[in-house]
């Protein structure tokens, strides 16, 4: 996969969004709840963008990403929650998926990969401490 360390350049080779690895399963889950309203909103109109283009450049992180960025609890790089602990989360994702982080990919060649990861038990792995469990459509 090819790795990049910028965002949007003019000409080709840069993604189209930046998503942290984690955010691609809430992606799937999401039903509409987020911890604001700007950020309900931003979340909606990110994955209405991928789904309405599937071969999108997407680069797969494990640190903040255009989701984050309407989150009330960002400051700055770091989310206050517990950005540890999120950062884990990225890195399972990553590793299960087999990819690296900062990797190019589209939504398209890994939607196998994902809905094989969301029917695996190891989706719990993952999502086991999640505050949205109870609110997302993939542990319903």
């Amino acid at each position: 996969m090819k790795r990049l360390t910028s965002r949007r350049q003019k000409g080709g080779g840069c993604p189209d969004l930046t998503i942290r690895a984690h955010h691609l399963l809430c992606m799937r889950g999401f039903q509409g709840y987020g911890y604001s309203e700007e950020f309900t909103e931003n979340l909606a109109r990110i994955i209405h963008e991928i789904k309405g283009n599937p071969s999108a450049f997407l680069m797969i992180v494990d640190f903040p990403d255009d989701i984050c960025r309407a989150c009330p609890f960002m400051d700055g790089l770091r989310c206050l929650r517990d950005e540890e602990r999120i950062r884990s989360m990225d890195r399972r994702v990553l590793e299960l998926l087999k990819l690296e982080s900062g990797c190019m990919v589209t939504f398209h060649d890994i939607e196998d990969a994902l809905l094989a990861l969301i029917t695996s038990g190891k989706i719990m792995e993952i999502c086991g401490e999640c505050s949205w469990m109870d609110l997302c459509l993939i542990h319903r």
